[in-house]
């Protein structure tokens, strides 16, 4: 993108300066490919460059959909599987937390049915639990505690993310391949520009910068 500044004058007689962001212009940049002998070597190559970078940007949009669209389908699969399996049972506490715990984390014996069995274990409470005391937790088809099912709109946001990501990373690849040879460019012009102005004092009859 370019940048640009205009002054304008207000009704009040009051100078603004407004700052105008302008995208690239494309029509400049396939001037480089043409055959004018004003275009240099380097230049032509950063043009290509530049275009090859948006194009592998582009071009990169359908994998990344694609890619988005699998991590979709396999985590919602995933969740739709934990919600399918996964049951949540009222456990009963059959002691106190024991006095050293730190709230506001209890682990707590408890008893539960689940699977046509009984099943004891420990769970994770907030409040302070008393034997007797009951709480709701999450097992699977053969009774054992689970974490909870997790929604399956989760999948989508992960798919945005990675496709995201993924986009991202290309787009950066791309531009950062693009800034270097950018500046190999520059050096390049900037050494044939000082050899070019050493010969053209060397021809005015002056000794050239590189003489001693």
């Amino acid at each position: 993108m370019t940048a640009g500044a205009d002054a304008q004058m207000t009704a009040e007689g009051v100078v603004v300066e407004t700052f105008t962001v302008r995208l690239p212009r494309w029509k400049a940049v396939l001037w480089l490919f043409g055959r004018t002998p004003l275009v240099r070597a380097s230049d032509r190559v950063e043009a290509s460059v530049l275009v090859l970078a948006v194009v592998v940007w582009l071009l990169a949009f359908p994998i990344v959909a694609t890619a988005g669209v699998a991590v979709y389908d396999s985590r919602r699969l995933i969740y739709a599987e934990e919600v399918h399996t996964r049951q949540s049972v009222t456990a009963t506490f059959t002691e106190s937390p024991a006095a050293q715990q730190v709230p506001p984390f209890r682990t707590v014996e408890a008893h539960w049915s689940a699977g046509g069995a009984e099943h004891i274990g420990h769970v994770e409470t907030r409040s302070i639990a008393q034997p007797g005391d009951t709480i709701t937790i999450w097992v699977d088809r053969n009774g054992v505690q689970v974490d909870e099912p997790t929604p399956t709109n989760h999948a989508a946001v992960e798919a945005i993310t990675v496709a995201a990501l993924i986009w991202i990373g290309v787009a950066a690849a791309a531009m950062s391949a693009y800034a270097g040879t950018r500046i190999v460019c520059d050096r390049i012009r900037g050494t044939r520009w000082q050899h070019d102005l050493d010969r053209l004092v060397t021809a005015g009859g002056k000794p050239s910068s590189s003489e001693p």
